[in-house]
């Protein structure tokens, strides 16, 4: 009888409250609901580098710069991601990168910081890029709106939506001021709060995007603009780990101690990993290795640089012949993560200054490419001199091909995420990836056709959002190898 009226008394109070009480009793006095960009940035910088590596980690087999020991890992030897529970790449850009750079954009606007405005625009935007990119087709008018089935925008709009927001945040950066909130190295974890670097890296990724569709949208003379600019400021956007770390996120995920922050879930899969003849092949130096070899990997126990096609596995070898893919310069558990390199924008400018018959402009870009990759690695100067002088490098702009171009830009980016762009748009073409072969292990329902897209997150999209799953037929096996939008109207 006390307990009925205990509970009668407690009901009488709960009827009694309006909304607004409920909403009140639920408002933590010790936790902010809302917070300053300064304070957003950082953890936005981490998630940005860690999606770096998750991306390259991914495509890195598809690109043959790496093959599995045993060639039967069903995702990266067997492209079969039928029965795959999580593609953690979809929800990076909705959540962790893409979704705070959102964030830190309506709070910096709210409070007049153009610099914090301008960086969360950028960074928002090279997020959907490489999204997109890896994809196809997303959702970004409806993206961020609360609504639950969202509709999946067409890759061109997608790249519409990315080139506006870039804009915006040049414009943001054009009007900064001292009225601006602090931005200095402890926000800004890559420029330090410099906006003249921000401003040449948003060009930059301009240019790149630039490139993908410049073949058929006769957009060449645009990259060489928007590298131009790049140029003006350019400084290398790192994200530095620590030579210290204490937790694992300090710490590289590329890296030997094989970091992974309780809140990711993807492998570093590189000490099951070896390296792939195609790699191999494009290291050649005339009857030599190509030195800068011996700074991307470390020698294996025996001191061979053995290699095998890509998804055949050991094949009776010993791992100890393969080089060690640890300890390189983009895998220590203190590398730099760095998303656009110099290399790169020479590269850019090659390409696209070959294809608009500058052939000088291109090849000094070209050679340039290949000095900064070796400058970057530290090779010596004299192995320098001897490389730039062998038949591994084009010794004039009249012999230049766009082959040299591209398996050299292959080289310099190795393990970035970039390069699956650069295969696909080529349509994988072994004319201009010099003897690249299909995979002898790729599932045969492909018949022959290479990877084009990752499924979206089955966790996810094909739970909750069906229709649209249905409609874009993203349910079929066959839809990996379906081109996304710029590799379908590719002309190269």
């Amino acid at each position: 009888m006390k307990i009925n009226s205990i509970f009668y008394i407690l009901f009488v109070v709960l009827i009694s409250m309006s909304c607004d009480d409920f909403l009140d009793i639920n408002e933590s006095v010790d936790t902010p609901e809302t917070t300053s960009p300064n304070y957003l940035m950082p953890a936005l910088q981490g998630n940005l580098a860690a999606t770096h590596y998750e991306q390259g980690e991914t495509i890195s087999y598809f690109t043959q710069y790496v093959t599995t020991l045993t060639g039967g890992y069903s995702q990266k030897d067997r492209w079969d991601y039928r029965n795959t529970l999580r593609v953690g790449l979809w929800r990076k850009n909705y959540f962790d990168v893409a979704g705070n750079a959102h964030k830190m954009i309506e709070i910096a606007q709210e409070e007049g910081s153009d610099n914090y405005a301008g960086v969360g625009l950028t960074l928002k935007a090279f997020s959907f890029l490489t999204t997109t990119d890896i994809f196809g087709e997303m959702p970004v008018d409806d993206a961020f709106t609360g609504i639950y089935n969202p509709t999946y925008d067409n890759q061109d709009i997608v790249y519409d939506y990315i080139d506006q927001w870039l804009d915006e945040a040049l414009d943001h950066f054009s009007k900064s001021d001292e009225t601006d909130r602090i931005m200095d190295s402890s926000a800004d974890l890559i420029y330090g709060g410099d906006i003249d670097a921000w401003v040449s890296f948003t060009h930059a990724i301009k240019a790149r995007m630039y490139l993908h569709t410049a073949n058929f949208e006769n957009k060449y003379e645009e990259v060489l603009s928007e590298i131009d600019l790049a140029y003006e400021n350019w400084e290398d956007p790192v994200y530095n780990y620590s030579s210290d770390p204490v937790n694992d996120w300090e710490r590289n995920m590329w890296g030997p101690s094989q970091a992974r922050p309780q809140w990711d879930f993807v492998t570093n899969a590189l000490n099951n990993s070896i390296s792939t003849d195609f790699f191999m092949n494009a290291m050649r130096f005339g009857d030599e290795l190509d030195p800068r070899i011996k700074k991307l990997t470390t020698p294996g126990e025996n001191g061979n640089y053995f290699s095998v096609p890509a998804s055949e596995g050991l094949s009776g070898n010993s791992q100890n012949d393969f080089a060690d893919l640890y300890n390189g310069y983009w895998t220590k558990d203190d590398s730099p993560i760095i998303v656009i390199t110099e290399e790169e924008l020479n590269f850019i400018e090659a390409e696209a200054a070959f294809y608009t018959n500058d052939k000088s402009r291109a090849y000094d870009a070209y050679l340039a490419g290949i000095e900064n990759n070796f400058h970057r690695l530290g090779v010596t100067l004299d192995t320098i001199a001897l490389y730039m002088e062998s038949p591994s490098v084009a010794q004039s702009a009249a012999e230049l091909t766009i082959s040299d171009i591209m398996m050299q830009k292959y080289i310099a980016l190795y393990l970035q995420p970039e390069t699956w762009v650069d295969m696909r748009r080529y349509h994988y073409n072994p004319e201009v990836y010099t003897d690249l072969e299909y995979p002898a292990n790729v599932l045969d329902l492909y018949e022959g056709k290479y990877i084009q897209r990752l499924p979206y997150d089955p966790q996810t999209e094909y739970i909750y959002n069906p229709k649209e799953i249905e409609r874009l037929g993203a349910r079929d096996p066959l839809w990996l190898v379906d081109m996304v939008w710029w590799a379908q109207e590719s002309t190269l």
